[in-house]
């Protein structure tokens, strides 16, 4: 099978449970402690670490969380997926990429008012030093 010759996007299987999919467990790449650093592994016992979609899989579902396999722990990436399908997991994945946009603009405009409030501080106490100043001859 080709795979160009359908679309082999199974990181729809997410949980939705459309049609022949039915109840889809959520699946996240495991972190495994690595000496100082923590390496993900893939949850899903067909997609082999050297397939070319691993490293794609491994983000979806490692790093987002936006994608999950089947309850047997398998992703069936072979498998073609229906429109509906498709558009499910693209909603899935885009509703996790809007919310760490939206933590990380929330944490950058607490950055900006604690900035601003750290200046408006540093201009009173710069007014208060120079009315303590005397008064220049």
């Amino acid at each position: 099978m080709h795979t160009n010759s359908v679309i082999k996007v199974s990181a729809i299987a997410l949980g939705l449970g459309f049609g022949g999919l039915g109840a889809i467990a959520p699946a996240q790449a495991e972190p495994v402690a690595q000496g100082a650093e923590q390496q993900l592994v893939l949850p899903f016992t067909d997609v082999s670490p050297d397939h070319w979609a691993y490293e794609a899989l491994l983000n979806l579902a490692g790093v987002y969380g936006c994608v999950s396999g089947y309850p047997d722990g398998t992703f069936r990436g072979e498998d073609a997926v229906t429109r509906y399908e498709f558009a499910a997991g693209m909603d899935s994945c885009l509703s996790v990429l809007a919310d760490l946009a939206q933590r990380q603009q929330q944490a950058h405009d607490q950055e900006v008012r604690w900035l601003i409030e750290s200046m408006e501080q540093s201009l009173s106490d710069l007014r208060e030093i120079e009315s303590d100043l005397p008064d220049a001859p």
